[in-house]
């Protein structure tokens, strides 16, 4: 993973993936010397610039990346995120509320939102 934001005990990190999974609209290339600066011995990685909230105590620094690069993951992930908000599913035909639905169901249903808790409290500024 790569820090891009550090806060206390919690920081916001984007995971490496293997440079044979299916490319996601996320993902950044980084160059070979990124990669080395980073600490790391493979070169067929990519960054997936998808933000996510990590204990500080549960990582382990392997190396650093330039401020040009974090800061350019940091707009990827930015990116991301405001992509992510906007994304609504899609309903063929209007449903009608069933009977036995009560206020507790219609308030997790609000907006029809499909994220995890941690992802909707995750925000970048």
């Amino acid at each position: 993973m790569i820090v891009i934001l550090g806060d206390g005990l919690d920081v916001v990190a984007c995971p490496l993936v293997n440079a044979e999974e299916a490319i996601h609209r996320a993902d950044c290339s980084l160059e070979w010397h990124e990669l080395v600066d980073a600490g790391l011995t493979r070169l067929d990685v990519r960054c997936r610039a998808i933000p996510c909230r990590r204990k500080t105590l549960s990582l382990k620094a392997l190396g650093c990346v330039s401020e040009a690069t974090r800061s350019r993951l940091e707009v990827m992930a930015q990116r991301e995120q405001r992509l992510r908000l906007q994304e609504v599913p899609r309903t063929h035909f209007p449903r009608k509320k069933p009977i036995h639905a009560g206020q507790k169901h219609e308030a997790w249903l609000d907006g029809w939102s499909l994220k995890s808790r941690r992802e909707a409290e995750l925000r970048i500024d």
